[in-house]
């Protein structure tokens, strides 16, 4: 009884179908496509840093001393936490989109392009805030492999080569931003340091102050010629092929469509046929 009421209705269900491909198929194919483009890194942390060994008796000696300095003996992996944090923080990303220029390309919808301004009142106007907020969750993504260490960076955006361009220079100003203040830290532990060790006359303390001091311009010289501070490319972001969209997926969409219209067609003809002896 099902098959015939089905049969019957066989050129409604095709016509559902027809609609619904069509619909999706126009989805699929008008919507503007979105690229992915990835940045694999390797953080440069473990390459740096103060050890214990290296200071010898000065950590046992003066490890006051070296906290008040601002002198860190923590882990490559907290540097490396440390500067995935700024990477995603509010201020990071908001200097990156006033930089470039970003807020007409994230909000193009409430931007006149022939005059150059906002086409919408000023009160409704996008902030650096929403722009924050809508590039760190739909354009940028940043995950660490726990296992081998290596950060991911990705950006989502339709066109392919700002995509790259954006995770690329990403990595650069957070190398750069990182190297920044290193510099700023080591300086300031040196000056500190060195005030300390006029102000002592003890021998020892005075030997123990200098390796600190030794160290913390080892650390400055690293961070002022060292490019790649933070992170190392393993494999720089370049652009994708134009069929290598992450959206829309045109063949989901399209059989989507045909399995939605082969449904809904269905179910309006075996409801149709239920209801009719009614009547």
């Amino acid at each position: 009884a099902v098959m015939g009421e089905l049969w019957r209705g066989r050129f409604w269900i095709l016509a559902s179908v027809i609609v619904c491909t069509a619909a999706f198929s126009a989805i699929a194919f008008l919507t503007t496509p979105v690229y992915r483009a990835t940045a694999v890194l390797m953080p440069a942390g473990a390459d740096r840093g103060i050890g214990v060994g290296e200071l010898g008796g000065a950590f046992g000696q003066l490890s006051g001393l070296m906290s008040l300095a601002g002198i860190n003996l923590g882990s490559a992996a907290t540097t490396t936490e440390e500067s995935l944090a700024v990477l995603r923080s509010q201020q990071f990303i908001e200097s990156f989109i006033l930089d470039n220029g970003l807020m007409p390309l994230l909000f193009a919808d409430q931007w006149d392009s022939a005059r150059k301004t906002w086409a919408v009142p000023e009160r409704n106007r996008p902030t650096p805030r929403k722009a924050f907020r809508y590039f760190s969750r739909k354009v940028m993504s940043v995950t660490q492999d726990r296992k081998t260490g290596l950060v991911t960076l990705q950006i989502q955006w339709k066109d392919r080569e700002q995509a790259a361009e954006w995770a690329n220079e990403l990595v650069q100003r957070i190398n750069a931003e990182m190297r920044k203040r290193a510099i700023k830290q080591s300086s300031a532990s040196i000056k500190y340091l060195q005030d300390e060790f006029n102000k002592t006359s003890e021998v020892s303390i005075r030997e123990a102050i200098s390796r600190l001091i030794e160290a913390q311009i080892k650390q400055r010289m690293l961070a002022t010629v060292t490019q790649e501070y933070a992170f190392r490319f393993v494999d720089k972001a370049s652009p994708p092929d134009k069929d290598e969209r992450v959206k829309p997926r045109r063949r989901l969409l399209v059989a989507s469509g045909f399995l939605l219209g082969l449904a809904l067609g269905s179910a309006g003809v075996l409801l149709a046929g239920a209801l009719g002896p009614r009547k």
